[in-house]
């Protein structure tokens, strides 16, 4: 019996297919990736053209698109206004001709181009922001040199791209009635594609993976009995209370949020500048010295221990 899936089971079972490779992927094995994007891809592509199929059935045909884009043309205007005035006046595309190979049908970029038109009825803003669109492009691009060519990727970039899609994705198959998202996850899924599809939880997810990241590199290679020697130090970020403040070379205290951002913390550690001893900043002191600068101190070299010995 052959195995067969219409345009919405293949578009539900390669998404799975990419939530499960983004897990195996997120657990350490990067490799796995590369078939999430392009699952990913191939389910944004159906659902793309699921979404043409809600204007006309039939337009998902390359011949039937491209008459549109000529009308379009030669009118002018815009695509959607061209398709709008035919099916006032009762006309539909007519299903290919049969041959011995499968109608060729439309690309991301057609689709998209009809898509990124649609507007709210209410408030007349586009449905398709911008990101969502860039996102497209980006894992559109990606999956062409995957499957062409030799390709480069960042982890972290293919996971956030991956979130924001899963909640675009969401979003747009509610507006146009195309699935329900979220109950055609399977039972293996669903966790994960709960963290995804929301934002905040994503976010923070991916702050404390990039923390274990990069706590792996900085051991690297390092003999068990000289990690002391290697500079690692998680603290808690005072901005988003999240265990997230690591040391970052770029940042100008030597540490930074993989969360929010900041680079600050009153815990961080600073050279006591008479002794050169490191110290939390909240145990320091800061003095004026004559050219107006100011030093830290510690507890020895500010006076503070002398006083309370004395007292």
């Amino acid at each position: 019996m052959a195995y067969q899936l219409n345009i919405k089971e293949n578009a539900i079972d390669s998404f799975n297919e990419a939530l499960e490779k983004y897990h195996i992927g997120a657990s350490g094995n990067v490799r796995a990736y590369k078939f999430a994007i392009l699952h990913m891809a191939h389910f944004l592509e159906l659902v793309l053209k699921m979404y043409v199929q809600t204007l006309d059935l039939n337009l998902i045909y390359w011949t039937n698109f491209n008459q549109l884009q000529k009308e379009a043309e030669r009118v002018p205007l815009d695509l959607l206004k061209c398709l709008l005035n035919k099916q006032e006046a009762n006309y539909s595309f007519p299903l290919p001709q049969a041959t011995q190979r499968p109608p060729r049908t439309i690309t991301v970029d057609n689709a998209l181009a009809l898509a990124k038109l649609e507007r709210c009825g209410v408030t007349g803003e586009l449905f398709l922001d911008q990101e969502f669109i860039d996102d497209i492009n980006w894992l559109k691009g990606i999956r062409n040199n995957i499957e062409h060519y030799q390709f480069e990727l960042n982890p972290k970039d293919v996971r956030l791209c991956i979130g924001r899609i899963v909640r675009c994705a969401q979003e747009f198959c509610d507006i146009f009635s195309l699935l329900e998202l979220a109950e055609t996850i399977s039972k293996e899924n669903l966790e994960l594609y709960r963290l995804l599809a929301d934002e905040y939880e994503h976010r923070l997810h991916e702050a404390k993976l990039e923390v274990k990241e990069k706590e792996y590199l900085a051991f690297k290679g390092i003999r068990y009995k000289y990690y002391n020697f290697v500079d690692w130090r998680v603290y808690e970020c005072p901005e988003c209370n999240e265990e997230t403040l690591i040391p970052e070379e770029e940042s100008i205290t030597g540490y930074r949020c993989t969360h929010c951002g900041n680079e600050e913390s009153e815990d961080l550690d600073v050279d006591c500048d008479c002794c050169g001893a490191p110290a939390p900043q909240c145990e320091m002191e800061q003095f004026e010295v004559e050219d107006g600068s100011l030093e830290w101190r510690c507890y020895y070299c500010s006076g503070a221990y002398a006083a309370d010995r004395d007292s």
